[in-house]
């Protein structure tokens, strides 16, 4: 465990089996500040990454998606003939990747002037 000197300069790594259940003094070996110190208690504050994976986030999101879109069209003809209705959802798709399509090309061309 580690303790924090309670002038809050100092953390020092601690057995837990060197703090009875009941605490006991204990003496900064840089300051020579004394406290109490009990097992359990956390003096100081550790502080934890506070990181946001925001790349890996949207790696998974879009890995989910290709697997969706994937298993989709790996069963279109199952899935038309049971559920005719997903039909809509196919043209749904066609329709937005043609205008991705050709908003890229547009984008190109753009770049080459």
């Amino acid at each position: 465990m580690i303790i924090t000197c309670v002038c809050g300069k100092y953390e020092f790594e601690v057995n837990k089996k060197e703090l009875p259940k009941e605490g006991r003094n204990v003496q900064c070996g840089v300051c020579n500040e004394k406290w109490f110190q009990t097992p359990f208690e956390k003096k100081g504050k550790i502080s934890s990454p506070n990181t946001t994976h925001y790349f890996a986030y949207s790696f998974l999101i879009l890995l989910i998606a290709i697997s969706f879109v994937g298993v989709m069209e790996t069963f279109r003809e199952d899935l038309v003939y049971h559920f005719p209705k997903i039909d809509q959802y196919y043209k749904f798709i066609e329709n937005i990747s043609q205008n991705i399509l050709d908003e890229l090309n547009y984008l190109f061309r753009s770049f080459r002037l």
